[in-house]
């Protein structure tokens, strides 16, 4: 402004000078035009419009990673002046990737890309944050069926999906063969794997199948499939960079033969002595009555060395097998299986001897030792529904499931109704076709888990050498009312055989259960009239608190002398 007054002043005063000067007419206008051109130029020059600001990140891209879970904030400038969370929208462009919040917090979901913009709430423009999520983990869903489809198969010629001893099984127990024993369609397996991923697992009675995969994407694809369901989450870890093989122990065959002796003390029975006369065992051997002729499924958690241990040598193992997908060895990993055979099957007299040395065994892995997952279940039923195509007569399983890891809900007391865990309802199914189940109680000092939680499944709780509870021993009248566990026996200081072959001491119900289970065999052999609910039935009548049942003992220590007694009768009707 100081500028053009100056300006402004010198035109005046040189034009004043200007019309006082007597110069002739050409002069004045060349003095003119000088001036003019004079003023235009000491003009100021308009300045340029200025560039509107835009909005950028900081940074512009991010690689982030999934695991372990954590958010990531992302800050917006503009002309380099942070922009406060509160004047911004945020979005992503994939909400399967990751999520941003209203403070502008990124959260990792799942592996691949997304873009995350954050627009000003006052027009002046937006921006974009490239994210990359990386995902170390694989992950297993579990996807659940509308229906089995069609298979081809028919339930008047059961030959064709069911094997003779499965087959012979049902018509000895007058079993019907219904639509549950008919697989899933292959047209529905085709479409599964040909979405992606391994199946590591199939229930043809719960009607799901158990996939392994890398990308946590597929389960978005899983569900558009016509005939699925739903599909859950029930395994995430390490990826398998080596996808496994059966070992070459997967099936093995031992041939015991059982001892024959009039004696049966505790000098023939060695380590095993309380195991047996806790429940009065001891009558039912000597009585020749030792599990000869019942398969048994022992459906654990591994079963390490027991191939090649001597202490089974006069066991019959007919098989084993894993069906845990990360190690496909039964005899490779966990002693936990060792121990719970080792209660039924040893055969060494003045050693050990187990409560059946003369069934027939077939060991079954389901645990993946390194976490606790959903999954499991899964195997589980797999299990089981293989030992039922093996014609087993019983199963038992010192395995519970009350708790896991993973992003699903743990189960309360409210889902232990005997109808709602996999493990349960594949349980009950099995008895539905004439399989004789034993499963521990748990040593969670509370109520039972699955499949423990069964209408059909006889449930051991554990007593010491007193006779009196064990702490741990889990117990509690069912959501719908019924007694579990419902008998008791030996747990607390248990015998068993450890996987260097020597005999030790263990506690918990996972013994007394296997305890429970041989004896349970030898009554069948002795009574084969028996069906496998009248076996439970008579079981229960023989225990100490039958006509009234107290918890934590349900209805307490079962006395295999008046078992036989139970079961005469029985089956002296059939």
């Amino acid at each position: 402004m100081v500028i053009l007054r100056s300006i402004r002043r010198i035109w005046s005063i040189t034009l004043t000078t200007y019309l006082n000067m007597k110069l002739p007419i050409l002069l004045r206008c060349c003095f003119l035009i000088c001036l003019c051109f004079l003023f235009t130029a000491c003009k100021k020059s308009p300045e340029p419009a200025a560039k509107p600001s835009t909005p950028v990140f900081d940074p512009s891209s991010l690689n982030i990673s999934k695991s372990p879970i954590t958010s990531y904030r992302l800050d917006v400038k503009l002309d380099n002046i942070l922009v406060a969370a509160a004047d911004i929208t945020w979005s992503s462009s994939d909400i399967r990737i990751a999520t941003v919040n209203s403070q502008g917090f990124v959260t990792a979901l799942a592996a691949g890309k997304t873009d995350i913009t954050a627009t000003l709430l006052n027009g002046k423009g937006s921006a974009i944050c490239k994210i990359t999520v990386i995902d170390t983990n694989s992950y297993k869903f579990r996807i659940v069926l509308k229906d089995k489809g069609t298979s081809g198969f028919s339930i008047s010629n059961p030959s064709q999906f069911l094997s003779a001893k499965a087959i012979a099984r049902r018509q000895k127990r007058n079993i019907a063969i219904d639509d549950k024993d008919l697989p899933i369609s292959a047209d529905y397996i085709k479409a599964i794997q040909k979405v992606g991923g391994v199946i590591v697992a199939k229930s043809k009675w719960l009607g799901t199948v158990s996939v392994y995969c890398d990308d946590e994407l597929l389960a978005y694809e899983y569900k558009k499939l016509p005939f699925v369901k739903d599909v859950f989450e029930v395994w995430q870890g390490k990826k398998v960079t080596q996808i496994p093989q059966p070992g070459s122990n997967d099936i093995i065959q031992k041939t015991g033969t059982s001892s024959a002796t009039a004696t049966r003390n505790a000098a023939y029975y060695g380590a095993s002595w309380l195991d047996i006369s806790m429940s009065n065992g001891q009558v039912l051997h000597q009585n020749g009555y030792e599990g000869a002729g019942i398969d048994i499924a022992v459906i654990d958690a591994g079963f390490k060395g027991l191939n090649t241990n001597s202490t089974f040598n006069n066991t019959s193992i007919k098989g084993a097998k894993s069906f845990v997908y990360e190690n496909a060895d039964p005899f490779a990993i966990d002693s936990h299986g060792v121990w719970v055979t080792s209660c039924m099957g040893v055969d060494q007299p003045g050693n050990y001897v187990g409560t059946a040395p003369a069934a027939n065994y077939w060991l079954l892995r389901t645990e993946d030792e390194s976490s606790e997952f959903p999954i499991e279940e899964d195997y589980w039923a797999s299990a089981i529904e293989y030992a039922d195509s093996l014609g087993v007569d019983m199963v038992n399983t010192s395995l519970t499931y009350t708790y896991h890891d993973g992003p699903t809900d743990n189960y309360t007391y409210q889902s232990m109704d005997g109808k709602t865990a996999v493990a349960s309802r594949a349980a009950d199914i099995a008895v539905d076709k004439g399989i004789f189940i034993v499963c521990c109680a748990g040593n969670e000092q509370s109520w039972v888990g699955a499949p423990a939680d069964a209408p059909g499944v006889l449930t051991v709780g554990s007593v010491n050498k007193t006779g009196t509870v064990d702490f741990f021993s889990s117990f509690g009248i069912t959501v719908d009312g019924r007694v579990k566990p419902d008998v008791m026996a030996l747990g607390g200081g248990a015998g068993v055989i450890d996987i260097d072959g020597k005999s030790m001491v263990r506690s918990g119900t996972s013994y007394a259960s296997p305890i429970m289970c041989g004896l349970a065999a030898c009554l069948w052999q002795a009574y084969p009239k028996l069906t496998n609910k009248d076996l439970l039935d008579v079981i229960r009548k023989s225990a100490d608190r039958f006509d009234s049942p107290v918890m934590p003992y349900g209805y307490g220590k079962v006395d295999m002398q008046k078992a036989m007694l139970l079961a005469k009768t029985v089956s002296d009707l059939k």
